[in-house]
This record gives structure tokens, C-alpha cells and sequence, in this order.
């Protein structure tokens, strides 16, 4: 058993590309090399990452694949799937050795594996751009924190930075200790390790009680429907949203 063990961002994937194909070597898996660790059973190879060579597979990619193809791959990378690396490997390599546009052809296992990990990733997007709730701080900055199953922060900030306007916000991912920050402009995606010392505003908890109030008025008792709430509302989101709490 062969494993490519390369940086997990898309560079480090496009660099593993071009091994494979100029040693002629097709990984059983591709793995993250800050969380790899040795089998005795398998060959690991330790790919670099080399920006020349990755600017050539994203060529080639682009001239098969469209102007999308890269993009995809980098939303696929988000993805919390042990295998997410592997999937978005097979999906590219096979358009690279069929030199054309795979997308449609579903029932090749590769491309149906990177079709759903994709929308998947895509869908949670979705769903965090409508139930993502701020509050204000005490100095006028917006501040949100939610959990989600993927890495999706660098996907919803820039929505949030057209939304908002120049109001300066933050976005914190609490899994994964990431945040986005802006200052009404601009839009930087950090990692922290400190604590979040937020302080509301006056007016914070009266908002939160009319969102209570406002979430109550247009329920109604006697035709709530818990499975469809919880398939359009998933649970799993909802500790962070103001009127859901008891």
C-alpha cells in the first residue's frame, strides 16, 4: 500500500499530482502530513510542495476541468472527512488522465465520491448563512461563534463582509479555534489559541429576548412539526442561536 503524505492545502495536492504522474505512481491514499502518523504496512512517500509544479497541474487542470475546477478542489479540501484529501486526489487525477471534463460522469466512483463531499461542504455553507447569529459588542463590533462540522469560516466571511457593510465584525469557528476578522473592509482569516472575552452591549439582551419573542409568534403549537424543524433547523447548530434557548 502506497501513501502520499503532502501539506494539506491545494498546492501540496497539485505537487502530488505531478509526482504521481512523472514517477508513474497512483497513491491508495493521500494523507495530511501535520497528522500522519507511520505504518508499518504501508509505503509512505513525503511529497514537497513545489509551486512550479502545481502551477503546471493547475493548468492542465483548468483546460480540462474549467475555471471552477480549482475552486472545488480547495472547497473539498474544507471538508472534515478523513478522506477528503484522498477523494479530491482520485476526482483530479482521473480528469487529468482522461484530459476532459469529468463532472457529469457520476457513475465513476471518484467522481460521484467528489460530487457529494463537495455539496455536502456547500450545503453546510448554506445552512451557517442563515442561522449564523452576531451579537454586539460593547465597542460596536459584531461577534458570532458557531461550531461547524467543516471548515467552512473562509467560505461564509466574505458573505457576511458584503452583508454587514463597514461594520467590523468577528466570526469564530469554536472547534477549530479559527476566526474571521473585519475591520468593515478588509477581511483577515487567523488562527487563535486565546479565549473569546466578549462584552455586549446595553441593549444585547433585549435584542435576544425579541428574537425569543419573534421565533414564538410565528410558531404555531398546535401544528409544530419537530422532524421538519430539525431537517431545515439541524440541533446540532442551534447553540448559538438566541431563539431556540429555553
Amino acid at each position: 500500500m502506497k501513501i502520499f503524505v503532502i501539506d494539506n492545502n491545494i498546492n501540496g495536492l497539485l505537487s502530488a499530482l505531478f509526482i504521481s504522474f512523472t514517477e508513474k505512481i497512483v497513491p491508495d491514499f493521500v494523507v495530511d502530513k501535520s497528522v500522519y502518523q507511520g505504518r508499518l504496512d504501508c509505503l509512505a512517500i513525503d511529497i514537497l510542495t513545489d509551486i512550479s509544479h502545481a502551477e503546471r497541474v493547475k493548468t492542465a487542470l483548468y483546460k480540462y476541468g474549467g475555471d471552477d475546477i480549482i475552486s472545488h478542489l480547495k472547497v473539498c479540501l474544507l471538508s472534515c472527512d478523513k478522506n477528503a484529501l484522498t477523494i479530491a486526489f482520485n476526482y483530479a487525477h482521473l480528469m487529468l488522465k482522461r484530459r476532459q471534463d469529468i463532472c457529469d460522469m457520476l457513475s465513476e466512483k471518484a467522481v460521484s465520491d467528489f460530487s457529494f463531499l463537495l455539496q455536502k461542504v456547500l450545503h453546510e455553507r448554506h445552512i451557517v448563512l442563515g442561522f449564523l447569529r452576531f451579537e454586539q459588542s460593547a465597542k460596536g463590533v459584531m461577534y458570532a461563534k458557531y461550531v461547524p462540522d467543516n471548515d467552512i469560516t473562509e467560505l461564509v466571511a466574505p458573505h457576511f463582509l458584503k452583508r454587514l457593510g463597514r461594520t467590523p465584525f468577528i466570526i469564530h469557528d469554536g472547534k477549530r479555534n479559527k476566526i474571521a476578522i473585519s475591520n468593515g473592509q478588509k477581511l483577515e482569516i487567523r488562527h487563535t489559541d486565546l479565549p473569546a472575552n466578549f462584552v455586549p452591549s446595553e441593549n444585547e439582551v433585549e435584542f435576544n429576548l425579541l428574537w425569543k419573542k419573534y421565533f414564538q409568534s410565528i410558531s404555531i403549537k398546535e401544528r409544530r412539526n419537530t422532524a421538519q424543524q430539525d431537517r431545515y433547523f439541524p440541533r446540532r447548530y442551534r447553540k448559538y442561536c438566541f431563539e431556540t434557548w429555553e
